[in-house]
């Protein structure tokens, strides 16, 4: 019989992967509303103040582990959660969500060849296989597919899309952020770690530049007083329902099913933003999206019989 924190945690995964899929969309939506630098700004900003009120005790408890890696968690945080925000939110600004979300979707294959490159396999973990390798190589064929839109000569001149060039950038610096996460988080507990990390990303990257940006001259919320409601609320949504609870949902999860288990739920994070940009943008489905998907989700698939694993994620 399955228990009921078992079932607790598979739904917090299922509303995780809900709200982690619709963090493309309201962007996309957003993106003739509030201006870039607003949008990353406010949404971790907001969110993690209100997380640290939440991981104040066990962030005290962990800070002796803490304190001996904080310019380590400074660092993987100005690159984790700030640069990464901005391509992930930059590529949502200029791209489709559909694409933007399957793009993303491709962060583990990037923590294998990562892990690859610098032969850096946590203790228990095999080497690389052949079909390890080629659920990459699958992967990676469907990602380019996306990202060329179909026309493979998009690619030798340099006609593809920027967005989604900063999609896979995006999904590249949270591969590197996920297995450093996995390095601090065997000393640091989870919740204290998100917060040093967050706070990082927002004052070593995302208040400079939103600062920067209404030092030139640029709005510090909305392009136009008219829309400050919507700028408002889309902000809202996105720092409070996928970064906040999505973060702490995932976290519950985790700890009620195993890492392992709960990070094949996010898998379902790309159909939510499938359905959603379908639904409420407009958007279409073409072939090459169906035949990267494809190609993505056979990869990821031989990716998953192997015993390598990435380690932990946030939006």
């Amino acid at each position: 019989m399955i228990s009921a924190s078992r079932v607790r945690g598979t739904l917090a995964l299922v509303v995780t992967a809900a709200l982690w899929g619709s963090n493309h969309v309201v962007a996309r939506a957003a993106r003739d509303i509030v201006p870039l630098p607003s949008l990353v700004f406010w949404r971790w900003g907001l969110a993690v103040m209100a997380l640290t009120v939440i991981a104040l005790p066990p962030l005290r408890q962990a800070w002796p582990a803490v304190r001996p890696k904080l310019f380590e968690l400074m660092r993987g945080g100005a690159v984790g959660v700030g640069l990464f925000s901005y391509f992930l939110l930059g590529g949502a600004y200029q791209s489709l969500a559909i694409e933007v979300s399957f793009i993303n979707a491709t962060t583990p294959v990037w923590v294998l060849l990562i892990s690859v490159c610098l032969r850096r396999n946590a203790p228990g973990e095999d080497a690389a296989t052949p079909a390890m390798l080629g659920g990459v190589a699958l992967a990676f064929a469907g990602t380019l597919l996306i990202i060329c839109k179909g026309e493979i000569e998009a690619l030798t001149r340099l006609r593809f899309n920027l967005g989604n060039f900063w999609s896979l950038l995006a999904a590249i610096s949270f591969a590197w952020f996920s297995l450093r996460v996995r390095d601090w988080g065997r000393t640091i507990p989870a919740l204290p770690l998100m917060v040093v990390t967050g706070w990082s990303g927002v004052l070593l990257v995302m208040l400079p530049v939103y600062v920067g940006w209404m030092l030139w001259g640029g709005p510090w919320l909305a392009f136009n007083e008219a829309d400050t409601a919507a700028a408002l609320t889309s902000i809202g949504y996105i720092a409070f329902l996928p970064t906040m609870l999505g973060n702490l949902f995932y976290l519950q999860g985790v700890a009620a099913v195993g890492p392992a288990r709960a990070a094949a739920f996010l898998y379902l994070s790309p159909l939510f933003s499938a359905g959603l940009a379908i639904a409420w943008l407009g958007e279409r489905i073409a072939w090459y999206h169906v035949a990267g998907i494809a190609a993505i989700f056979a990869g990821l698939s031989l990716l998953g019989r192997s015993p390598a694993k990435g380690g932990e994620r946030s939006a």
